[in-house]
């Protein structure tokens, strides 16, 4: 589960447009108290989707993507267990 974030969309915005007007991402993290990937990522996320970029809405699409793939492994679990007790009573009582 994700975090709240102590840095608000203006700031992240601000963190990476000090990136792109040539200073190093390792200066900006040092700067704002965060790693340097985190510099990267926000970029990232900047470039991928400026509109939507660091909102609430964005944060929740990935955290419900992730549920969904949690619950499609389980049923995949679940039906490769059945397919192996399968296979182990046919190889056990051929026809």
């Amino acid at each position: 589960m994700s975090r709240k974030s102590k840095f608000t969309r203006e700031e992240k915005v601000a963190a990476v447009n000090l990136v792109l007007e040539g200073r190093t991402p390792r200066s900006v993290a040092n700067e704002y108290g965060v790693h340097e990937n985190t510099i990267y990522k926000w970029k990232m996320q900047l470039e991928m989707d400026p509109e939507s970029a660091f909102t609430e809405q964005a944060e929740q699409a990935g955290v419900d993507e992730v549920s969904r793939l949690k619950r499609r492994v389980k049923e995949l679990e679940l039906e490769l267990e059945f397919l192996k007790k399968a296979a182990a009573y046919f190889a056990k009582n051929p026809r």
